[in-house]
């Protein structure tokens, strides 16, 4: 899927459990911020649709590809990849949506006043695509940033506050094998080089074992939203 393991905010198995539980056969499936297309090659083989806002640069190839493949591979689901909020080519879409699915790809040395306030504006610009009560669902790994662990699921449900959208369901998606009952986190590598693999104390930390699933609805028709909304 052209990722690496810093970019894990969805995996395939999460995005095929959350696309069968919350959508049925022909719904449509939104992301956003779709990166390298996950949430859209595992919608289209699960014969949903599919549509998107466009990718940050570096994942069109990566996007492109995947959904080749998918296409290739005989999925039956339609993906339309838009050229933004105002693309004429929305008006053709099969209907409303019914799960707007995405997630967070925060960087070791990004901003979280910044990837707030990008989640606030990919929110805002679909949010009123939804069916009155629908499903918006946002996937996010545990993130460190100079060493602190970044309330990352909080700031998620601010920006979702924002745009009107009411809390559901915080699900925990394990990303990391489990034996004898026990979760075992996978080791990082370079742990005594990389600064990255240590909090603020020092001490070592291992690989994320959990993906947060933050599952929130859409405003019921008539609401207005507190940002504004579209």
């Amino acid at each position: 899927m052209g990722m690496s393991r810093s970019d894990i905010a969805l995996t395939p198995a999460i995005a095929q459990w959350i696309i069968r539980t919350y959508t049925e056969p022909g719904d449509l499936v939104c992301d956003p911020n779709p990166g390298p297309g996950l949430a859209l090659v595992e919608s289209i083989r699960a014969n949903r649709h599919a549509v998107a806002l466009p990718p940050h640069p570096r994942w069109q190839s990566a996007l492109d590809a995947n959904l080749d493949l998918a296409r290739l591979a005989g999925s039956t689901g339609k993906a339309t990849l838009l050229g933004g909020i105002d693309d004429p080519h929305a008006a053709s879409l099969p209907g409303a949506v019914d799960l707007v699915l995405t997630g967070l790809r925060p960087t070791p040395a990004g901003d979280p006043s910044r990837l707030l306030v990008n989640l606030y504006e990919d929110l805002d610009a679909v949010v009123d695509w939804v069916w009155p009560g629908g499903h918006v669902i946002i996937t996010c790994r545990p993130w460190r940033r100079r060493r602190h662990l970044v309330d990352l699921p909080g700031q998620i449900h601010d920006a979702a506050s924002a745009v009107g959208l009411k809390p559901a369901d915080h699900c925990i998606a394990l990303i990391s094998p489990i034996h004898d009952s026990q979760v075992r986190a996978r080791q990082a590598r370079n742990r005594i080089a990389d600064p990255r693999t240590r909090d603020i104390h020092g001490t070592p930390t291992a690989h994320p074992t959990h993906v947060d699933v933050l599952v929130f609805r859409a405003p019921a028709a008539g609401h207005v939203a507190q940002g504004g909304g579209q």
